[in-house]
């Protein structure tokens, strides 16, 4: 009968734990990007200790396996096409994934630079224009107050709320004048 080891122990025929700790997190790198500190979660989950993970995952990000600037620009890449959302937002949710802030900015640059970062602007009209119709019956002014108050809970700054509410078309009322 065999009986299953513990997270920390070495048994003859199985790997040093190092050994162990490395195939967990390549196995958890083939199913998706993580970011290291994600990463480090996961193995801890798997019963791995910080003495043993720290170093595995060091040498990982030595040969660009775990890499958090290309995390985040994959994230934003993919992010940005699915749902409007403002730069602060964004950046506050990788930061939540355990991105630093230096590599969030790094792969924002390389969107910028690749010329795949839509304009704030842009995204947040269109976000606009898809909310006019639920706010269409009433009041220009009640009208412009929720669309602001939308367009900042997804993150957009004031200044680009002001311009994408001004590029808009002039507010309607369903209020017969």
């Amino acid at each position: 009968m065999r009986t299953r080891r513990r997270p920390n122990e070495v048994a003859e025929g199985f790997v040093s734990e190092p050994d162990n700790c490395r195939e967990d997190a390549l196995k958890i790198l083939e199913r998706s990007l993580r970011t290291r500190v994600e990463l480090e979660q996961k193995l801890r989950d798997k019963g791995h200790i910080a003495s043993v993970i720290a170093p595995v995952l060091d040498r990982l990000t030595e040969v660009g396996l775990v890499d958090d600037a290309e995390y985040a620009r994959a994230w934003l890449s993919g992010r940005w096409g699915r749902r409007p959302s403002g730069w602060r937002r964004l950046q506050q949710e990788l930061e939540h994934k355990g991105v630093s802030k230096d590599d969030i900015e790094k792969a924002r640059e390389l969107l910028v630079a690749r010329g795949t970062a839509p304009a704030e602007t842009d995204s947040a009209s269109k976000l606009v224009a898809q909310a006019r119709r639920r706010y269409a019956k009433l009041e220009p002014h009640v009208q412009r107050q929720r669309l602001y108050a939308l367009l900042a809970r997804r993150g957009y700054d004031p200044d680009t709320i002001r311009r994408a509410l001004a590029i808009d078309t002039p507010l309607e009322s369903g209020v017969e004048a």
